[in-house]
């Protein structure tokens, strides 16, 4: 898609210098030895639908970098210090955003007569994972800045607003507000 977007793109600017060349190659025939900045910039003035084009394309760049700049700010900020863990006293498989994920969590506080646990914190999310064969999913960005997911195997496609790392952590978050409510159900 972005591909086509920019041979599209590249096409318009070169049948738009092509027919600018072709169409006023007689008035450069005019000049008289010297170019004059003003005569040339008269002639790119009469031709208006050229600079329609033009302002039309550089609109279009502007919107694009406004939305993706707004989807990059809209993203959960990367840790400053990642930990390096190894044991976790739990495991999950969680679903979400259309995906399979794979929690590690250590348990912060046990119900002394169940032995179950009531509060946990999540330190690892893998994935996001196909629902259909469990398969990572490739990341990839779309012309507007939006995240697309692809299973490399099935063809099985995503189109979110949220990249990975903001993914992990809504899934992480929904799995410790799980056993909050647990805790507050009691």
């Amino acid at each position: 898609m972005v591909a086509d977007i920019k041979n599209f793109i590249i096409g318009v600017l070169g049948s738009l210098f092509a027919t600018f060349l072709t169409t006023y190659i007689i008035h450069f025939e005019q000049f008289e030895g010297t170019f004059n900045f003003k005569e040339i910039w008269s002639i790119v003035i009469n031709y208006t639908f050229l600079i329609y084009w033009m302002v039309a394309l550089l609109l279009l760049i502007m919107v694009r970098r406004f939305i993706r700049n707004r989807i990059d700010k809209s993203q959960t900020p990367y840790p400053m210090v990642l930990s390096i863990g190894g044991f976790h006293d739990a495991e999950f498989n969680a679903e979400g955003h259309g995906f399979k994920w794979k929690a590690y969590a250590d348990v912060k506080q046990w119900d002394r007569s169940t032995n179950e646990p009531l509060d946990i914190h999540v330190d690892r999310v893998k994935g996001p994972y196909c629902t259909n064969d469990f398969r990572e999913m490739k990341v990839s960005r779309t012309y507007w800045g939006r995240y697309k997911y692809k299973c490399p195997k099935c063809g099985y496609k995503r189109i979110l607003l949220k990249n990975a790392w903001t993914l992990k952590s809504d899934i992480g978050d929904e799995i410790e507000a799980g056993y909050r409510d647990k805790v507050n159900a009691r």
